[in-house]
């Protein structure tokens, strides 16, 4: 059996059946959803999940006319969400082995061009052959544009949220932390931090929301009240802002620096491009 729950633990959901069909997504769609470079999920039919808690704190945002993207009110974390005759679950919200769920990518072709995909999964450029989903019928979404007069933009899912950033940031790194995984609902978070005189918002600032999980001392996650989507977050008395890169809506001209937290990665990712791996955080 696996357990699921939200970031802030509002939601609360077991899974009765074996895990299946490990996907990882990189389609422009889920990486602003989540807020990271690609999304991973498992699929089940919707009878094998059990609701603990939280049903009430769903919400939900049509990505397009057949998808809803369901979130959580409060933290933001991904929810499970219904697609067809699928039920799919965000596996970084997830504890428990994956058994032999397996793995592939899909939209690799919409990747961000500072991500590398350096397994020996299966890739796909688009959706499986014959895998009905919302995106299998439009070409790959969001090729990274280039950035205007050195200012590069950013957006959340449903476009609300805008904003933009210039120069090169402070610090990015790939963060494993169980708190980036489970807000996230990803297999990781990708952090870049910018000086707040290198940041700007442009529209939609009213609309984010900031939730601070009570025994942390420095995190924060952000997200847009209306789709879900993530959102650059600010914290008081820090001169940085911590931008989710896969909001990015050009080649921001700089990439990660190492992989951070790897000791608490999730048990079924495997991380294998060039990057210095860190335990925890460097020194």
């Amino acid at each position: 059996m696996n357990a699921g729950a939200c970031l802030c633990g509002a939601i609360r959901y077991e899974l009765d059946a074996p895990a299946s069909a490990l996907t990882h997504c990189h389609c422009s769609t889920c990486r602003k959803h989540h807020g990271a470079p690609f999304a991973s999920f498992i699929e089940a039919s919707p009878g094998a999940v059990r609701w603990l808690t939280g049903a009430d704190r769903v919400a939900s945002f049509s990505s397009l006319a057949t998808r809803e993207r369901c979130f959580c009110v409060v933290c933001g974390a991904v929810a499970p969400t219904t697609a067809g005759d699928r039920l799919l679950l965000p596996a970084g919200n997830l504890s428990g082995e994956l058994g032999d769920a397996g793995g592939r990518h899909v939209f690799a072709a919409s990747k961000p061009v500072w991500h590398t995909i350096a397994d020996e999964l299966p890739q796909f450029a688009g959706a499986v052959p014959g895998w009905a989903c919302e995106m299998a019928s439009v070409s790959a979404q969001v090729a990274e544009g280039s950035a205007s007069e050195g200012s590069i933009p950013g957006s959340c899912l449903c476009g609300d949220v805008t904003f933009a950033i210039t120069g090169r940031p402070a610090r990015w790194m790939q963060c494993h932390c169980s708190r980036c995984r489970r807000a996230r609902s990803a297999a990781h978070g990708s952090n870049a931090f910018y000086p707040l005189s290198q940041f700007s918002w442009l529209s939609g600032r009213e609309n984010v929301n900031t939730f601070r999980p009570p025994d942390a001392e420095r995190f924060a996650v952000s997200f847009c009240m209306r789709c879900g989507g993530g959102a650059p977050v600010e914290r008081d008395n820090v001169p940085f802002v911590l931008m989710p890169a896969a909001l990015f809506d050009a080649d921001p001209g700089a990439g990660p620096e190492a992989h951070i937290h790897i000791a608490s990665k999730a048990s079924w990712l495997s991380v294998h491009d060039e990057l210095p791996q860190f335990a925890e955080l460097p020194s």
